[in-house]
């Protein structure tokens, strides 16, 4: 059987003791941001339409470079809803025409 010194158990106890700090920092960190992150997401967005006249050398992807925001990540998809609100099934735009353009924005007008 083997026997465990005054000192063994000492630095176990103390190895517990930190292990279980850490821990809870860890646990009070991820609950501090996960709340700043809900708080940041719930604000109210508000969905907009604007009527935008095409210029010469617009493309829908310059178009959709002007008018989407930071929460819109995926160009393609803000350029399918473009398409779709304005019935176009081709990438073809034409200057003097008007497309309707949705937008979002977390300031009410």
């Amino acid at each position: 059987m083997k026997t465990v010194s005054r000192n063994q158990i000492i630095i176990r106890n103390r190895k517990i003791a930190v292990s279980l700090i850490v821990l809870a920092a860890l646990l009070l960190a991820f609950i501090f941001f996960s709340t700043r992150v809900a708080a940041e997401n719930s604000r109210e967005a508000h969905t907009y339409y604007t009527s935008y006249e095409i210029e010469p050398g617009d493309t829908l992807w310059t178009i959709a470079d002007k008018y989407m925001t930071v929460d819109s990540t995926d160009k393609a998809a803000f350029i399918a809803n473009i398409k779709r609100l304005n019935h176009i099934s081709s990438d073809n735009i034409t200057a003097g025409s008007y497309l309707v353009i949705q937008y979002t924005s977390y300031d009410e007008l």
